[in-house]
């Protein structure tokens, strides 16, 4: 396969999982955001444009950009998270694919600045663990990528305070995995929260879970790049 055909093959797994974000009310209109590595160019990464609804998006819409933060290949301008992305992807090489989401119940719990606590087996195994909430930083700005660091520290999505959701994983299957199940589990945290306390998983079963979790970074051996994890 050559490069031109490893690009287009990015371009329509990144509008596949942009059409299962809008099917699972993860995002509305041009809210969110994908993107992934194209496979065996880990230094080139297929982006959603900014400003375009998913149900009208092609996939020649899809932006080729570089980790260092320059389009290569395209005719719209990349998302405005555009420097998020990028900075995550050359700072943490064993990433292959990021997704945010602006879904309900987890803009809610960002709104707030609540942890979602490690309550389910799912959860466990799609993050790692619990999902913290980041500071405040403004959309659009390359700072985001300095404020999630602590909350995306050995977990698989964190809260954006005020704004929503960032996923990422070793593909993007398991990066959306995280994103759709943070929503899944967050709905169910917020419904029994006025009922009391809600009951944690035991802990030797969220470190099991974690492990399992972990597993797919010891696979994450990314072509040109050595692995940091």
């Amino acid at each position: 396969m050559n490069g031109s055909e490893r690009r287009a093959n990015a371009r329509e797994e990144v509008l596949l999982y942009c059409r299962r974000m809008m099917a699972e009310h993860l995002a509305c209109y041009t809210a969110g955001n994908i993107s992934k590595r194209v496979d065996e160019e880990p230094g080139l990464v297929a982006m959603t444009p900014t400003s375009l609804p998913y149900d009208t998006m092609r996939p020649e819409d899809i932006c080729i950009v570089s980790v260092e933060g320059e389009l290569v290949e395209g005719e719209r301008r990349p998302t405005s998270e555009f420097p998020l992305h990028t900075l995550v992807y050359a700072r943490r090489p064993e990433v292959g694919a990021i997704v945010h989401t602006h879904s309900p119940a987890a803009m809610a719990m960002a709104a707030l600045g609540l942890t979602l606590p490690p309550f389910l087996t799912g959860l466990v195994g799609a993050v790692g663990g619990d999902v913290r909430t980041a500071p405040y930083s403004r959309p659009g700005t390359a700072a985001m990528a300095d404020y999630t660091a602590d909350a995306l520290h050995d977990r698989g999505a964190c809260f954006l305070r005020f704004h929503g959701v960032l996923a990422v994983g070793r593909t993007l299957a398991h990066a959306y995995n995280s994103a759709s199940v943070v929503e899944g589990a967050a709905d169910a945290y917020l419904r029994i929260l006025p009922l009391g306390e809600v009951p944690l998983l035991p802990t030797e079963e969220i470190e099991w879970l974690a492990g399992h979790w972990r597993s797919q970074w010891a696979r994450a051996e990314i072509v040109g790049y050595e692995s940091r994890s």
